[in-house]
């Protein structure tokens, strides 16, 4: 819908992973074949926690994908974490 999340990191995540999903599909894509994710956060330390969530989406779709995690100063506005990937035929 355009709006930007200010949930908690939790919230976040899973929000994120729906939005890609939704990309990936409506792209006519699947994400069983993403071979690159990247992950940036404003704070690994409050990611880890929930980083459980991520491995059972990623287990859920076959994924395997190189994976890269970095932590950054900021992102748009209140997010506290934003996914990249790229998806192949």
């Amino acid at each position: 819908d355009g709006a930007i999340s200010t949930g908690d990191m939790k919230s976040q995540l899973l929000e994120a992973l729906n939005n890609l999903e939704t990309v990936i599909s409506e792209a006519r894509y699947e994400c069983q074949n993403i071979v690159r994710l990247t992950i940036y956060t404003t704070s690994t330390a409050e990611f880890w926690p929930h980083f459980p969530i991520f491995q059972d989406w990623i287990a859920r779709h076959g994924i395997k994908q190189a994976l890269t995690l970095l932590e950054v100063k900021s992102l748009f506005e209140t997010l506290k974490v934003e996914l990249e990937a790229t998806v192949v035929k």
